[in-house]
């Protein structure tokens, strides 16, 4: 099979590997469908996020399966299947607690040792852990791309508006409209909100956020906080998800929030960041940051194949597989027009 592989610092391509077999019982293999390039990835790739070198990229895919272990009940040969970026055992004292986006025995797919040394999903073929309870089928009707988001990015954006939405009737801002701030804006319409406001540098991400449920879209800069305070009549906003990771967007975030809101922070910084601590405490603020509930897979199919979630619009552009390293160049170079990649793989 080809996969995308990272063999030093910035360096990335597709590469001849093995075909994956399964290697223990609860094991399946999937036949990729689709996969796509995250920001994560890019981040791996240049250092931000540290791993030995000399690894296999990539963990978000759609497939089917074509092979399975002996102890496997749930899923067949032939089921079309969405699977987490995080695998996860269900055994370990983490998932026992419900931290199962920090199983002891998982990681994250596709990103080298420090993170559990498993395969990529960036690739022909993929093996895939403890398959029966991390699995999800596919239901009829929905599509790969629809079903991709569901492995990461719309569990992830989904999970930072559940904790910093407390009630209906709220105004929620999304600062940055990469994929995860997008799912983030598309799921806060699942909550009553009374307002969702999209903040983002780019033009072409913030009319992705109108079609996916903005009813306010904002061009970052020194005039967020004041028009932010406008929309809420100087009240602030009572929930506010964080999807950038940069400085400035959390100095933004203490800036907007009302006293007694919440802010949630799913973006990834790419070193040291300063809280606005002052800020944040005389406002009461709460304050979460963590990673996506990948547990939730299945509602997220189910509110899809229902009508109530289209997160597609988010896929700007379409490449198939033999020009995965053109998708990922697109990422890292945030070219103009493109928020996600859809890789069809043949």
């Amino acid at each position: 099979m080809r996969q995308m592989f990272c063999d030093s610092l910035g360096s990335v391509g597709l590469t001849d590997a093995p075909d994956p077999k399964v290697e223990t019982p609860t094991d399946v293999v999937v036949r990729v469908t689709a996969t796509t390039v995250c920001g994560s990835d890019v981040h791996l790739v240049h250092g931000h996020l540290p791993t030995p070198w000399g690894f296999p990229l990539g963990h978000e895919y759609v497939g089917e399966v074509v092979e399975v272990g002996a102890a496997i009940t749930r899923v067949r040969v032939g089921d079309r299947v969405v699977g987490p970026a995080a695998p996860w055992c269900g055994t370990c004292p983490a998932c026992r607690r419900g931290q199962i986006q920090r199983c002891e025995r998982g990681g994250v797919l596709g990103s080298g040792a420090g993170w559990g040394g498993w395969g990529g999903a960036q690739a022909e073929m993929l093996r895939v852990p403890w398959a029966d309870q991390d699995l999800s089928p596919v239901p009829d009707g929905v599509t790969d791309a629809q079903a991709l988001t569901v492995g990461d990015v719309l569990s992830t954006g989904w999970t930072a508006v559940r904790q910093a939405v407390t009630a209906p009737g709220q105004v929620v801002v999304v600062l940055g409209c990469g994929p995860v701030g997008l799912s983030a804006i598309h799921t806060a319409g699942l909550h009553g909100p009374r307002a969702v406001v999209a903040v983002d540098a780019l033009p072409d991400r913030l009319e992705v956020a109108r079609r996916l449920g903005a009813t306010h879209t904002l061009t970052a800069g020194p005039d967020v906080a004041a028009a932010i305070e406008e929309i809420t009549h100087g009240r602030g906003a009572e929930a506010v998800v964080e999807a950038v990771g940069l400085q400035a967007t959390l100095a933004t975030a203490g800036q907007v929030v009302a006293v007694g809101g919440r802010i949630a922070v799913v973006g990834i910084p790419a070193g040291p960041v300063e809280l606005p601590f002052a800020d944040l405490l005389f406002k009461n603020v709460g304050w979460w940051a963590g990673l996506g509930d990948l547990g939730r897979m299945g509602t997220l199919l189910e509110l899809i194949a229902d009508g109530r979630l289209d997160p597609s619009p988010m896929f700007t552009s379409t490449r198939p597989f033999a020009q995965i390293e053109a998708a990922f160049t697109d990422m890292a170079d945030r070219t103009p027009g493109v928020v996600k990649t859809l890789v069809t793989v043949p």
